[in-house]
């Protein structure tokens, strides 16, 4: 990831928590009454301005707006790339602060085996990377490999250990973002 850095415009950050790896197996009901949720949660107004930039179209979807862009990953193994239209969902009267990226489990990149397990000290965050081309890349990356020096450009590491770092409730996951272009950031810790 060093050498990519200097490409890189901006990365819409969040911790993977068990409950996600749920989500990417479509396995998240708790009950029989329902299929569960399938898609990855954000703070809608905190990470606005990089989801505007990410998901560059808005188009309405049911009374909402949905915010769409395109990942692109390889699949372990090929040099292909797959590209496919993602979207960021704004929040409903129902949770009425959260913003998502819907449909997690369609999408090859977020398979559960792409995902390092981490544990207790090496937290796993999901990284999109949006580069200057405008293509956004989703990644993964663990807290132990961003403390390892020269692993990660030092601009990239120092944002995202800062975050995972700062003060914040047992049970919250961190989110973030980064902003090289305009130099804007947001963390959820204290």
């Amino acid at each position: 990831m060093a050498s990519e850095a200097g490409h890189v415009a901006r990365i819409l950050y969040k911790e993977i928590v068990e409950g996600d790896r749920r989500k990417a197996d479509a396995e998240s009901n708790d009950s029989a009454s329902g299929g569960g949720a399938r898609d990855f949660r954000f703070p809608y107004e905190s990470v606005l301005p990089a989801v505007e930039l990410i998901f560059p179209e808005k188009i309405l979807r049911r009374d909402k707006v949905a915010h769409q862009g395109a990942f692109f990953w390889r699949d372990p193994g090929s040099t292909k790339v797959v590209s496919r239209t993602a979207e960021f969902m704004s929040p409903t009267r129902s949770r009425p602060t959260e913003g998502w990226i819907s449909q997690v489990p369609k999408f090859s990149c977020f398979d559960t085996d792409r995902i390092p397990r981490g544990g207790v000290g090496n937290r796993v965050l999901l990284l999109l990377i949006q580069l200057h081309d405008q293509s956004v890349w989703p990644h993964f990356a663990e807290e132990s490999t961003l403390r390892v020096k020269g692993a990660w450009d030092p601009s990239v590491a120092q944002e995202l250990l800062s975050c995972l770092d700062a003060r914040r409730a047992a049970n919250r996951a961190v989110i973030g973002y980064i902003d090289f272009t305009k130099s804007r950031r947001f963390c959820n810790g204290k």
